[in-house]
């Protein structure tokens, strides 16, 4: 009887404990138990391949960065994982991507016409949410429809595509021959459905993860098709829920011949906020590149991509800086080996700003995001022009939205130097076994961006991170999956003894 009395203590305990926390507090927790639930999973001889042993610290890595979407691995994944391991990790993506609770609601309220409770409207508000909650289950079952429609429709044409496109499976990295050829789909019905299914998930969500080499999608550098079907997948996967949403209701509209339709003032502000990033990225890529003078320096770090002799022809430098730029928003997939071609120290910066800017809202990026962006630089702009407020397609933004704004971007900026400092430590000059000949600050500071950004490219740090600068990003890849401002309510306690002001003075600033 005193088993019971304990068991019934702990459960009235729990209850009270969970009833305390906040909406966002809730996605944290559940997040945190999903990610140690599959890490134990993953740490199982089953999801290993034989002779293979994983830290326990990498294991977390790995699911972190799969249910984040993010993509940084300190581990090969198709050398490390078994088939049972890449499902799970395939698994952890997709639930990550489309959102839990999101996915929950689908199931339960929608495919079953349950009714949403108030507390779960308001979780997925805050987890993949809409501006109008009268809109939220229709966003919700939009949404994800779209998305698994998009998946299937995929899988099958990159099935078609891996089993006739012929990848180079076999290189060489100064003098010692890598042969992949083993994970070559071509010509391998089973295989090249097992990489269509996976790589699906893994771009419509911006995962970044593969099953093809150590270097990503680099089989595949001149194969132009398969690129655009992936960067298609990481415009869908980066636009967010009310975007797609929105985008089909206007598709309706104009196949019944409506013409009341308009869009949000999210879409439009997110939506041209991200092609403007993406004209940013692709001009100064080109200047970067184009406008380096090492022509005939042997340091790849120093060639660039352009004037690198093993970069093929200049179609296949421009698609792949294309396919970068739009992998930098969140994606974290490259169709370069980073021994053989790298881009330059400038080209990584601008990479590195475009990975802190991230995609949409609601979206399976992270970053600061695009709307956050937007309102920062019209309310810059305005301050200039002597305009008060933010005015945006003939909408007033509200003040408490433009100074969250700017605390978004100032506590984002503070993370990603805290970051970085502490990736520093990796490095062999101190308590690391990085490179600090090979590595440069442009490097450090682009992996901890791919982490906030939940991006996944990497430069070859992650591989050679300590346990303290891997505990870090795995901190920064959460936060950048909830977001700055979410993550802020996980540790803000309701305190009535705050909720009283002074008297106003003001103070000289700069």
């Amino acid at each position: 009887m005193k088993w019971k009395r304990k068991m019934k203590n702990f459960w009235f305990k729990s209850k009270k404990f969970f009833l305390n926390l906040s909406n966002i507090q809730i996605i944290f927790l559940v997040y945190l138990i999903i990610t140690i639930f599959f890490s134990i999973i993953l740490s199982l001889p089953i999801s290993q391949k034989d002779g293979i042993h994983v830290s326990f610290i990498d294991i977390i890595f790995t699911a972190a960065s799969a249910f984040s979407d993010t993509g940084l691995t300190t581990q090969t994944t198709v050398e490390t994982w078994s088939e049972f391991g890449q499902f799970i990790i395939c698994l952890l993506i997709l639930i990550g991507g489309i959102g839990i609770f999101a996915l929950k609601v689908f199931l339960i309220n929608i495919v079953f016409k349950k009714t949403i409770s108030i507390t779960s409207r308001n979780i997925l508000e805050k987890e993949r949410g809409s501006n109008s909650m009268g809109q939220l289950k229709k966003t919700i079952k939009t949404s994800i429809i779209f998305l698994f429609i998009s998946i299937v429709i995929s899988t099958l044409i990159l099935w078609i595509m891996f089993y006739y496109e012929k990848g180079n499976f076999i290189w060489q990295i100064n003098g010692i021959t890598k042969d992949f050829s083993q994970y070559d789909p071509n010509r391998n019905i089973l295989l090249s459905f097992k990489s269509a299914i996976f790589h699906s998930i893994s771009a419509i969500n911006n995962a970044g993860f593969d099953i093809l080499s150590d270097s990503s999608l680099y089989p595949y550098y001149s194969v132009y098709s398969i690129q655009i079907v992936f960067i298609i997948l990481l415009i869908i996967g980066g636009i967010g829920y009310p975007v797609i949403y929105e985008t089909v209701q206007y598709i309706v509209h104009k196949a019944k011949k409506r013409t009341d339709f308009k869009f949000s003032l999210f879409t439009k502000v997110s939506s041209i906020t991200y092609l403007l990033v993406f004209i940013f990225g692709l001009i100064f890529t080109l200047i970067f590149e184009i406008g380096n003078k090492n022509v005939s320096n042997t340091n790849i770090n120093l060639q660039g991509i352009w004037n690198n002799p093993n970069a093929g022809n200049d179609g296949d430098k421009v698609m792949a800086i294309i396919f970068h730029i739009f992998s930098t928003r969140s994606a974290g997939f490259t169709t370069l080996n980073p021994s053989i071609v790298k881009f330059t120290a400038p080209t990584l910066i601008i990479f590195s700003i475009m990975m802190f800017i991230g995609a949409a809202p609601s979206s399976t990026a992270g970053g600061i995001r695009t709307t956050t962006l937007a309102i920062i630089i019209v309310a810059i702009w305005n301050r200039f022009r002597g305009i008060k407020g933010v005015r945006m397609f003939k909408r007033k933004i509200s003040d408490e939205i433009i100074y969250s704004s700017f605390i978004v971007f100032a506590i984002s900026i503070t993370t990603i130097m805290i970051a970085t400092l502490v990736c520093f430590t990796s490095l062999n000059t101190l308590w690391g076994s990085a490179s600090s000949e090979i590595l440069r600050f442009s490097d450090i500071l682009f992996d901890v961006c791919s982490a906030f950004g939940t991006a996944g490219l990497t430069t070859g740090l992650s591989s050679s991170l300590n346990i303290l600068s891997k505990l870090i990003l795995i901190l920064v890849m959460f936060i950048g999956q909830l977001g700055i401002s979410s993550t802020m309510l996980v540790w803000r306690k309701n305190n009535p003894k705050n909720n009283y002001t002074y008297i106003e003075e003001d103070i000289l600033i700069g």
